[in-house]
């Protein structure tokens, strides 16, 4: 933010892996861990939702009575708008902005059921009435939105221009024990439920006597079971690595030629149609084109932007062939990666993106200037 904000975090920290008390570029980070993961479970991640929301409603009341001032509550996502609603509704806070970065009831829908995700939207809908202003990822979640409060601005999940690597293509490539003169076709972030691993094996088994290498970074849901049943295809060119620093899977992007940002499509993948992962975001940063599938606000943003590829079909034997004529054909990538570059220069980048935040605290500000923001997750972007 600027240095008109003094920002306090209450973070879940659901792994336990932050301090109790730090600081962080300036801001005072609490993280609190009522169930500590080992691994993924969504059955330890909806009773860890439940059991922080009375501590972070305690130590917000807390905080507030340290600082002697109602701040702006920042709800970092809907694990946390309900404590906002509460505090807004003692009139302890100043002001209430939700940043709503998925649609809510397609997770939900996703991780769970049909009766739990309509909980949740009931009771998001409801808070939503109370909230000063809300913040979302995409123009189609906007829309959404908008039938419980028009007050919404759209903030992409961009990086900044410093966070990515200076570094050539080839360079990156040595510096991670890539091979230089492939084709690589990149996968960097968390890997979640809905993201097509299955058919990027189908293609690789495909591809596998080309040039064409492809390199899967991070962990989530689907890594144990993309690994073996990796492990089960011989000869394919794939390379796989768990989770690494930003830094590092920064690095991995710049060194990838495609990135592979192709999820579910079916009726029931209401979010992957609707947001935009920060590995979109983070390829037109690194200058490389992206491979989307159709019917989603990635591939009308691709068609617009001429940064990738959309997949009109999703059998194995059209993908492969769309990504074997990318590799033989380096003028046209080359375009498809000038366009990406530019877009993010020109728009898609933390630096314009932050600016639209400020402005959110400005349209609130008062001669206090405190905000106060909930919830930070753990764990690599997707």
């Amino acid at each position: 933010m600027d240095a008109g904000y003094s920002v306090h975090v209450l973070a879940w920290d659901r792994y336990g892996e932050f301090p109790r008390r730090e600081i962080v570029d300036g801001i005072i980070v609490h993280s609190f861990s009522p169930v500590n993961l080992t691994k993924f479970s969504r059955l330890a991640l909806a009773l860890g939702g439940l059991l922080i929301q009375p501590i972070l409603l305690i130590e917000a009341i807390k905080l507030v009575r340290i600082l002697k001032t109602r701040p702006i509550i920042h709800a970092h996502d809907v694990n946390t708008l309900l404590v906002g609603t509460v505090l807004k509704s003692l009139h302890l806070c100043y002001g209430l902005v939700y940043d709503c970065r998925e649609f809510t009831f397609g997770v939900y829908y996703e991780w769970y059921n049909l009766l739990i995700a309509c909980i949740v939207r009931v009771l998001e809908e409801k808070c939503l009435r109370i909230a000063d202003t809300i913040i979302t990822v995409s123009d189609p979640i906007r829309d959404y939105l908008c039938t419980f409060n028009e007050s919404i601005e759209v903030i992409y999940n961009c990086p900044s221009t410093g966070q990515i690597p200076r570094i050539s293509k080839g360079d990156a490539r040595t510096y991670l024990g890539l091979p230089v003169d492939a084709f690589i076709v990149s996968c960097v972030g968390t890997l979640r439920y809905d993201l097509q691993m299955d058919l990027l094996l189908s293609v690789a088994s495909l591809t596998k006597t080309s040039n064409i290498r492809y390199v899967v970074v991070g962990e989530g849901p689907l890594a144990a079971r993309f690994s073996d049943s990796a492990a089960k295809i011989r000869g394919i060119r794939l390379t796989i690595r768990p989770r690494v620093s930003r830094e590092k899977a920064l690095a991995y992007v710049s060194a990838s030629d495609l990135t592979w940002a192709v999820y579910q499509n079916k009726a029931e993948s209401f979010n992957p149609r609707m947001t935009v992962p920060w590995k979109f975001f983070e390829s037109l940063a690194c200058g490389v084109p992206v491979i989307v599938e159709a019917g989603t606000f990635r591939a009308e943003l691709v068609k617009k932007l001429k940064c990738g590829v959309v997949l009109e079909s999703d059998r194995p034997q059209h993908v492969s062939q769309i990504i074997l004529s990318l590799s033989k054909h380096p003028e046209q990538l080359h375009i498809l990666a000038t366009h990406a570059k530019s877009a993010a220069v020109r728009t898609f980048n933390w630096e314009a993106m932050s600016a639209r935040l400020v402005d959110v605290y400005r349209r609130l500000r008062r001669p206090a200037r405190s905000k106060q923001s909930f919830a930070r997750q753990s764990g690599q972007a997707g």
